[in-house]
C-alpha cells in the first residue's frame, strides 16, 4: 500500500476501535444504561459498508458480504444521511416511528396504565442533556423494532459480518479505546406528549428534539463519555453537520423559524472522504500527515489543524442546540 492506502487503512483501524469499544461498554461498563449502542447505527453501518468495499478495492482477503447483508448494510449506512431527506420526507418518517411507537406501547400496558399515562419514547441523558431516543433508533434500523418478535434475532445475525470486519482490521490489536466510567449515562421514558420534556407538544417539537438528540449523541456522549480524542468526534459530528446545514435552511422555510447554522464547513469532497474512505481521490502522498488524528485532511479541506477546525465545528453545533434547547426544552 502507498501512503494515502496506509492512512485510510488506519482510519478503518479507528472505526474498527470504535464499535469494539462500545461493545466493552455494553459487556463491562456500569455506570451506563440506554440507547447508546442502537443511536450508533449508522455509524456501524458506515464502517462495514465502506471497510468491505476498500477492502475488496485493495484486494485484501477481508469479510465480504453475502447478498443479505449487503442489502442491510447499504440501507443501515443511509440512515446516517436521514438529514438529506426533504424536510417533508423526514417529518412523515420521524412521525410514522412515532406512531408505531405509540400504537406498541399502548396496546402492551393495563388498563389503569391507560389512563393514567405509560411510556412510549425512551431517551438517553449524557451530562443531563439529551443525547438519544428510540424513535431515533428505530428511524435508523432497516426493520420494523417494535412487535417484531423476529428483530432481535435478525439484528443480531446482521452483526456477526460487522465483528468480522472489524475483529479482520485487526482493532483487537489495540488497547480498548478508554472511557469514563464514572460518567452517569442514563435512560428516563416519558409519554409523549401527555408527560414530556417539551413545551412544544407536536410533531414539530419532536423534531426538533430527535436534531438535539443526533447532535448530542456527538458532541455529549462520545466527546465526554470517550476521555482520549477519537476521530469519531470530528468525523460523526461533521456529517451530522454537512447534512443539517441544508435540512436547517428548509426548516425555517416550512415553519417561519430563524435557527442559524454556519455553513462555512460546508463541503461536499471532504465529506465523501470521511464518509467513503476515498482518500486516494482526495489527497496527495505528500499531503499526509501521519500523526495527525484525521491524517492531514482538515488541512487539506480548511488550511486549519485538527483541533481548531473541530472547536469551530463543535462551536457551529452548540449554537444551533442551544437555540433548539430555548425553542423546544421545559
Amino acid at each position: 500500500m502507498n501512503n494515502v492506502q496506509k492512512a485510510a487503512y488506519e482510519l478503518i483501524q479507528e472505526d474498527a476501535r470504535f464499535i469494539y469499544a462500545i461493545i466493552s461498554i455494553w459487556k463491562s461498563a456500569n455506570n451506563i444504561s440506554g440507547n447508546y449502542i442502537g443511536m450508533s447505527m449508522p455509524y456501524i453501518g458506515l464502517f462495514a459498508d465502506g471497510a468491505e468495499q476498500w477492502g475488496k478495492k485493495i484486494g485484501l482477503n477481508a469479510p465480504s458480504f453475502n447478498p443479505m447483508e449487503k442489502s442491510h448494510y447499504t440501507q443501515l449506512r443511509q440512515s446516517h444521511k436521514l438529514f438529506e431527506k426533504s424536510y417533508d420526507d423526514y417529518y412523515t418518517l420521524l412521525l410514522e416511528k412515532f406512531s408505531e411507537s405509540e400504537n406498541y406501547f399502548y396496546s402492551i400496558r393495563r388498563l389503569r396504565e391507560k389512563i393514567l399515562g405509560y411510556f412510549n419514547v425512551g431517551t438517553d441523558l449524557c451530562n443531563e442533556e439529551y443525547c438519544g431516543n428510540t424513535i431515533l433508533c428505530s428511524m435508523y434500523t432497516p426493520i420494523k423494532v417494535w412487535g417484531n418478535k423476529n428483530a432481535g434475532l435478525w439484528l443480531k445475525d446482521m452483526s456477526i459480518v460487522a465483528g468480522k470486519l472489524t475483529s479482520h482490521f485487526g482493532c483487537t490489536e489495540f488497547p480498548v479505546y478508554k472511557y469514563d466510567d464514572n460518567l452517569t449515562v442514563k435512560y428516563k421514558d416519558y409519554h409523549f406528549y401527555k408527560c414530556s420534556p417539551l413545551k412544544v407538544n407536536n410533531g414539530f417539537g419532536i423534531l426538533l428534539f430527535s436534531i438535539l438528540c443526533s447532535i448530542n449523541y456527538i458532541i455529549e456522549f462520545i466527546e465526554n463519555y470517550f476521555t482520549e480524542e477519537i476521530p469519531q468526534k470530528f468525523k460523526y459530528a461533521y456529517l451530522q453537520y454537512y447534512y443539517l446545514c441544508g435540512f436547517i435552511k428548509e426548516l425555517n422555510a416550512k415553519n417561519g423559524t430563524n435557527f442559524s447554522l454556519d455553513d462555512h464547513l460546508y463541503d461536499r469532497n471532504f465529506r465523501n472522504c470521511l464518509a467513503h474512505y476515498g482518500l486516494g481521490q482526495y489527497i496527495r502522498e505528500d499531503e499526509i500527515i501521519p500523526d495527525d488524528i484525521l491524517k492531514g485532511l482538515t488541512n487539506k479541506a480548511f488550511g486549519k489543524d485538527y483541533f481548531t477546525t473541530k472547536d469551530q465545528l463543535y462551536g457551529m453545533l452548540r449554537t444551533l442546540t442551544e437555540q433548539i434547547k430555548e425553542t423546544v426544552l421545559r
